[in-house]
């Protein structure tokens, strides 16, 4: 009895030595990196949220709590700009998807040069944001856009027409922009979720005499909605954060009508006011977050019942 105290610490120290830290010693850098890129921004974000801070006086900065939140409630530019966010979301990412689908559909079929039309679809994407929103702003310039220059030519116009000093009108040539952009990378992922609808489907409705709406319907829109489900919920995510296509082309005005949450954060950023800027962005996370966790529970019941169909 007088060794069995001593035999348990010798046990428990060997095995102490067996612990290979090899693996951790890997993982650790990018957990490290994870933590620096991530977590210390979200806490830091949520800490400037709480406080008066500013870049004129960001040492000097006050805890305030919940004071932002109680702005935000009379902050008509930030109400206001909930219905702009979810407006701006939907019409960009359900134009982009009706524009996607039908894109996919045909770069799915066979025909000749089909590589270089795949690769041509893409050309929108891979410009950068900056140079769409240039290219967008002199197309509807109200003094010599060439989409001035058509539409009075066709009749449809009798006088040039300012679009982006236009509260709607603005609006939709943002749209459209971050539409053309945006959706050859929506095409893509259908085609690539196209390649996965097994042949021997297309077979037995041909064989049953379906006919191409029948077999869409039946076949091939049930197969793509989970991924179809997926793309809406990323999109909407990356629209609800954009601000590039937005501030380059119109500062967010004329006044406030562009002003989504993202840009009015940007807005706040560039007046110094880095406490309230973090409120709004804290406020639009959590509110994404909120969203998107109903949205998968949605989502994951989607794809069980085409797992079992």
């Amino acid at each position: 009895m007088r060794h069995a105290v001593p035999t348990r610490r010798n046990e428990r120290s060997r095995r102490r030595r067996r612990i290979d830290w090899l693996p951790y010693a890997l993982i650790a850098p990018i957990a490290l990196l994870l933590i620096a890129i991530t977590v210390y921004p979200t806490v830091y974000a949520v800490y400037l949220a709480m406080t008066d801070a500013s870049l004129l006086r960001l040492a000097r900065a006050q805890f305030i709590g919940l004071g932002n939140l109680v702005r935000m409630a009379d902050d008509t530019v930030f109400l206001d700009g909930l219905w702009r966010t979810l407006r701006w979301d939907a019409a960009v990412v359900l134009l982009e998807l009706a524009i996607a689908l039908p894109v996919a559909l045909f770069l799915n079929q066979t025909f000749r040069g089909r590589g270089i039309v795949r690769a041509a679809v893409m050309v929108p994407y891979i410009t950068p944001p900056a140079v769409v929103a240039l290219l967008f702003c002199y197309m509807f310039d109200g003094n010599f856009g060439v989409i001035n220059d058509i539409l009075v030519r066709l009749g449809v116009l009798d006088r040039y027409v300012a679009w982006l000093s236009d509260p709607t009108g603005s609006f939709w040539v943002v749209v459209s922009a971050m539409v053309w952009y945006g959706q050859p990378l929506m095409a893509l992922i259908l085609l690539a979720a196209l390649q996965t609808v097994p042949l021997e489907l297309y077979e037995a409705a041909r064989v049953d005499g379906a006919g191409a709406w029948r077999t869409f319907w039946h076949i091939t829109l049930p197969h793509l909605m989970p991924s179809i489900l997926f793309l809406v919920l990323l999109r909407t995510i990356w629209m609800s954060n954009h601000i590039d296509m937005i501030f380059v082309m119109t500062g967010g005005g004329p006044g406030f009508s562009n002003h989504t949450e993202a840009v009015y954060s940007f807005t706040l950023t560039n007046q110094f006011q880095i406490g309230y800027a973090s409120a709004v962005a804290v406020v639009l996370a959590i509110l994404l977050v909120a969203a998107s966790a109903f949205y998968v529970r949605h989502l994951a019941r989607t794809v069980l019942k085409v797992s079992a169909s």
